[in-house]
């Protein structure tokens, strides 16, 4: 269901239906039988990274689209409408990369950006379990 938005650019509003007619035509006609299988989708979040979508809300000098992040975010409610699992998948990766891009040295932005925000590399988050002898005590 198409939505009346409040973009701040005519680029952003550009780029939003651009992401939604990608998500409508590669991604919303094999989600459910992706999901049956319990497949990941790899091969999509690599495809939304090469066409531009993983580095929306990066720089440009590292092949981001230097975009503000509430048309990241429109755009990524688009995706998840389509599948919520790679939207889930992309809004993911783009939390993991913002420590390297706001944090990395410039030697490690020039050498992990590009791969993580074209999604060649794919950034994840993870949680430890720890040992019960390890817990902390209040």
């Amino acid at each position: 269901m198409a939505v009346d938005r409040l973009v701040p650019t005519k680029e952003g509003a550009e780029l939003v239906s651009v992401v939604r007619e990608i998500a409508q035509a590669e991604l919303a006609p094999r989600a459910a039988a992706d999901e049956a299988a319990e497949r990941f989708p790899r091969d999509a979040l690599a495809m939304l990274g090469q066409v531009g979508l993983l580095g929306l809300p990066y720089p440009e000098e590292y092949g981001g689209g230097g975009q503000p992040y509430e048309v990241y975010l429109q755009a990524l409610e688009e995706v998840a409408a389509a599948w919520m699992t790679v939207g889930v998948g992309v809004s993911v990766h783009v939390m993991a990369t913002y420590p390297m891009a706001a944090f990395g040295t410039p030697e490690q932005r020039e050498t992990y950006l590009p791969e993580m925000i074209g999604g060649k590399m794919l950034g994840r988050m993870r949680c430890r379990r720890r040992r019960p002898d390890q817990i902390s005590r209040l």
